[in-house]
């Protein structure tokens, strides 16, 4: 195959265990750009152009679990229709100007250009300890991404080693009550990990977090006045959150991505790291992100009205048509100017580079050892509250390597 080729989705059919992992967003794909859901009570927004848009309009807020309810999640939270919980609630993603930029460049050293590139021999060490333990198969979640991304984001901000095995399920039950809290048991699920997660972090405090690292720089902030404790708890299990979660799902679905399509033996030849933005765009990792209307506004023909929830869905707009050519096939040579992997705006994903450097030091390794690799079984899925989350990759190595 020459390096030019672009491979086809091979989910297109629908057929077998294969079915595209992205059909529970794309089913969304050729209705209207910008729709209202009468169910739901808000707007679906799909296309690129009208995302890009919306994503960086001063009348938009990140703050929908201050106001965001729906109607599945009106009686949550007494009179004023508040969402999650009031230290999810400070996260500096559900803020706006002027306190969302205060927090967000409290930690940004933690993930500049500079301190990115410091972490990969701490990344390819791991990544290395990691894959010694397989010889002709592995589990790509379980066995590298979830260990992985939970080793290094506790090592950025200085929590201990063994708190890593932990966080996929703090993950998941945080996950699952930004989206259902209207649940009583993901209610109780999601503050019993935010809860786990500041003992920690207390614990960590109490004594002395390690210099340069992300509770060390909290703390100091703390001790100057500059921000509360509630303010350290809020930023730290944020950044334990994404952190994690963004990092190990992007992994397993570039890996399975790769795979799927058939290019394996182009892209190991390579080197992952010009893929790594056209595997972004393919299968994103973060699908949807929220807003709420401060104010009227108008897109595509349709007015949407100060209150009104909107979800932004990414995975979708990353396979338009307008935007993309033959949006449906990954092309590691596409030239793409912009997509929404991290989404856009004042709000783009902070560690985006690290997310970079972890994906491109995996997939690196990966190909070094396997010039070859197919599915010993089926990816495995499971719905986590309205979400598709890859359970399970399990690769080998294909006979005659």
């Amino acid at each position: 195959m020459s390096h030019t080729a672009a491979t086809r989705c091979p989910y297109d059919s629908g057929e077998g265990a294969m079915t595209d992992p992205c059909r529970d967003y794309l089913r969304h794909r050729d209705i209207e750009p910008v729709r209202w859901d009468e169910d739901l009570a808000l707007w679906f927004v799909t296309g690129f152009r009208e995302a890009t848009e919306l994503l960086r309009h001063p009348s938009l807020s990140s703050a929908w679990p201050e106001r965001g309810s729906t109607p599945l999640h009106a009686a949550v939270g007494g009179g004023d229709g508040a969402r999650t919980s009031g230290l999810v609630r400070k996260w500096f993603m559900f803020n706006d100007h002027p306190s969302h930029g205060r927090a967000r460049k409290l930690v940004a050293p933690l993930f500049s250009a500079e301190r990115v590139a410091e972490l990969r021999p701490f990344v390819e060490g791991v990544v290395d300890e990691l894959m010694a333990a397989h010889r002709e198969s592995i589990d790509v979640m379980a066995d590298l991404a979830v260990p992985l991304s939970g080793r290094v984001i506790c090592h950025i901000l200085g929590l201990p080693p063994r708190v890593a095995p932990y966080l996929e399920a703090w993950a998941q039950d945080v996950a699952a009550f930004l989206i259902a809290d209207y649940l009583p048991d993901v209610v109780t699920r999601g503050h019993t990990a935010l809860e786990d997660m500041t003992v920690v972090i207390d614990q960590v405090l109490a004594g002395e977090p390690p210099a340069g690292t992300g509770l060390h720089l909290l703390r100091d902030a703390h001790r100057k006045g500059e921000i509360e404790l509630q303010d350290v708890w809020a930023t730290a299990t944020f950044l334990i959150y994404a952190g994690f979660e963004t990092t190990s799902t992007f992994i397993g679905k570039a890996v399975r991505s790769i795979l799927h399509t058939g290019s394996w033996e182009r892209l190991s030849g390579d080197g992952a790291g010009r893929a790594v933005e056209e595997l972004l765009r393919f299968d994103t990792s973060v699908q949807q992100v929220a807003r709420v209307a401060t104010d009227t506004v108008e897109v595509a023909g349709r007015k949407i009205s100060a209150g009104d929830l909107v979800l932004i869905m990414l995975g979708t707009a990353n396979r338009d048509a307008e935007a993309f050519s033959r949006p449906d096939r990954l092309d590691d040579r596409r030239e793409i100017r912009r997509h929404l992997g991290f989404g856009y705006g004042a709000h783009y994903c902070l560690g985006a580079g690290l997310a970079r450097l972890e994906t491109q030091i995996a997939l690196d390794a990966l190909f070094a050892k396997w010039s070859t690799l197919r599915f010993a079984e089926p990816p495995r899925t499971r719905s986590h509250y309205g979400v598709t989350v890859l359970e399970h990759l399990v690769v080998e190595e294909a006979p005659g390597a």
